[in-house]
């Protein structure tokens, strides 16, 4: 008997060995007239995880905002850059610019252009606040109406400005805020003036001075 079943058992296992597709890792089986106990079935595997790769939109001409302000324009990759049709270039930097009626009309992040030669702006990174480093002899251009123009720094003055009445002044006397709108200082007519903020911030967008640069087309 103990030979029979013996026998049993290896034709069993050779037609395993000879059938291969017969049992795979996900089939259960068990073996007839045998004792059954302890023997575990085999578990199916799990499929395994995919990892989700994050997906970014490409950037293409189509889905890309131009980061273009009104003041210092930022050129973005894939998008051609448009210079403001109004502007003034200088030192690297190209900022629009703005017509106002008004002396008193804040500039925000661009240059105001009150009458014919005078420009105003803040004294920020994006504004006029490299004026400052322009010196006699520095050059810039301004394109307005269709038009540029290019201009050399010829005198550079630095005004009060008094906190109490607003008056731009020389020593605590006078009134230029006139004569520098015009471009003119000490008698001499300019083609251009820029203005900007200089000194002791007064801590509410004002300071105590103005940097002034007097300049003639070239």
């Amino acid at each position: 008997m103990g030979k029979r079943l013996f026998l049993f058992i290896i034709a069993g296992l050779i037609g395993v060995v000879s059938n291969p597709g017969f049992l795979t890792a996900t089939d259960s089986f068990t073996l007839a007239g045998l004792d059954n106990t302890g023997v575990v079935e085999t578990i199916p595997l799990p499929e395994p995880e995919v990892e989700e790769i994050a997906s970014y939109p490409v950037a293409t001409k189509s889905n890309v905002t131009n980061a273009q302000t009104t003041g210092v324009n930022a050129p973005v990759a894939g998008v051609a850059y448009t210079a403001p049709s109004n502007n003034i270039q200088y030192s690297g930097r190209t900022i629009q610019i703005v017509d106002v009626g008004d002396t008193s009309v804040n500039a925000g992040n661009h240059v105001n252009k009150y009458g014919a030669k005078f420009l105003y702006g803040h004294n920020s990174a994006g504004v006029f606040g490299g004026l400052i480093g322009l010196g006699i002899g520095s050059s810039f251009s301004v394109t307005y109406a269709g038009a540029t123009t290019n201009y050399q720094v010829a005198n550079i003055v630095i005004f009060e400005k008094n906190a109490e009445n607003g008056l731009l002044q020389i020593d605590g006397f006078g009134d230029y805020m006139y004569a520098v709108a015009s471009a003119v200082y000490d008698g001499v007519h300019y083609d251009m003036a820029l203005m900007t903020c200089y000194g002791t911030s007064y801590g509410n967008g004002d300071a105590s001075h103005r940097w002034v640069v007097f300049a003639n087309a070239i």
